[in-house]
């Protein structure tokens, strides 16, 4: 969908000239960007919209449909309880989407509410956050028609300066507009898939294009590490009122020096306080065997706390090279890549499967599987989770078909 401002714009001006017109108006913000993609289809949207009719024809009531979906409805003279009934008509409609399970108002998850007398202030820095987002989300689309006809220059490699100024940016930001979910789904012998667990990472693509789009973010891996290393504590800030909300449990990638930093700590017992969930700590192969001893110390400290420990980031060359015994690991994540099937003929393979049976083929995740050549060997060897960009179009199919059903 083509990503535009022009409601964003509106809700920003119409908040501006509430300034003296606040009494006895209230607002709601519904966050239907947040819901599944199943879930944010145009009848939905319309569906939603559409609940509100009634209640702008009776109380002079105002509805902005935001580029990102969300609903914002301003009302003169209506009472919160009028207002909620559309809102729990929604919560309805969206009720197996795990966004409106178990959630008390002051959470804001699902909605948020403004009393114009009192929220004045809150509600037009909502307006003006809405449509800077819309800004970004457009600035993002056209990077990427400029990519698709190649008209986009060489990016310049990350230097210290640009560093520096995208920490600045991403302090301000709402990072939870770069979250991305991505399921890690077992496959039965039929073939049908079942979440086990969410990974939840930053899109560093997005952030890419929405910050610094001229400048290549990866080019300089020590760089790199320290914006993954910053990235991180701004995930563990957010993590534990995310996990709360969700059904499954959830996997994240993170530095070792992270895990042995004090953010970590109070990460850990706000998460404890929400849940007892079992988070997955994915960890990098560069990171774990630059200092081993670290990783060593840093795998104890969270298998005490009931986290679990996976190595991603493994191709069929390096996979042979990890001992899961030897390194304490829960978990390993294999790149799926036609060259497993190429490179080094027979013996490398044997040396590959050989590999993953020592492993537990239950224990490892064949990662972008993004075709059916990836299911098919992943299956012939033994191996039942997978994750990637097909597994998400057929869970999504099965998801569809079982709603028509």
């Amino acid at each position: 969908m083509k990503a535009r401002t022009d409601q964003e714009i509106r809700l920003l001006d119409f908040a501006e000239r509430l300034a003296r017109h606040t009494e006895d108006r209230i607002a709601v913000h519904i966050h239907l960007s947040r819901l599944g993609a199943h879930y944010r289809r145009a009848h939905h949207m319309r569906i939603a919209a559409n609940s509100f009719e009634l209640l702008a024809k009776r109380f002079d009531g105002q509805l902005f449909m935001m580029s990102n979906n969300d609903l914002v409805f301003v009302a003169r003279g209506a009472t919160p309880t009028e207002v909620d009934e559309v809102v729990t008509r929604l919560r309805y409609l969206f009720n197996e989407d795990p966004l409106t399970h178990d959630d008390a108002y002051d959470t804001g998850k699902f909605c948020t509410w403004y009393d114009l007398d009192d929220d004045y202030d809150a509600f037009v820095a909502l307006a003006g956050s809405l449509k800077q987002q819309a800004e970004n989300a457009r600035m993002i689309e056209a990077e990427r028609r400029k990519a698709r006809k190649g008209q986009l220059p060489p990016k310049i490699p990350m230097r210290p300066e640009h560093l520096g100024r995208l920490v600045e940016q991403i302090a301000s930001m709402d990072i939870s507009s770069l979250m991305r979910r991505q399921p890690i789904c077992a496959m039965a012998p039929d073939g049908t898939l079942r979440p086990v667990f969410n990974e939840l990472f930053v899109s560093i693509g997005d952030l890419n294009r929405m910050v610094m789009p001229e400048v290549n973010l990866t080019a300089n891996p020590y760089l790199f590490s320290y914006l993954t290393q910053y990235l991180d504590l701004r995930i563990l800030k957010a993590l534990p009122e995310i996990e709360n909300a969700v059904p499954l449990s959830t996997s994240i990638n993170i530095n070792i020096g992270t895990i042995l930093s004090p953010e970590f700590l109070e990460f850990d017992h706000r998460l404890r306080a929400l849940t007892r969930k079992t988070i997955v700590l994915e960890v990098q192969p560069s990171d774990l065997f630059a200092d081993v001893s670290s990783f060593m110390f840093a795998r104890d400290f969270v298998r005490n706390r009931g986290y679990r420990i996976c190595v991603d980031g493994l191709t069929h060359l390096t996979f042979p090279l990890v001992d899961k015994r030897k390194l304490g690991l829960d978990m390993q994540k294999l790149i799926w890549s036609a060259d497993a099937l190429e490179d080094g003929g027979v013996e490398r393979r044997k040396d590959l499967i050989d590999a993953i049976r020592r492993t537990g083929t239950s224990r490892v995740i064949l990662c972008r599987c993004d075709s059916e050549e990836a299911f098919e060997f992943g299956r012939s060897i033994g191996l039942s989770l997978f994750q990637g960009r097909l597994v998400d179009q057929q869970l999504a199919e099965m998801n569809a078909n079982r709603k028509v059903a």
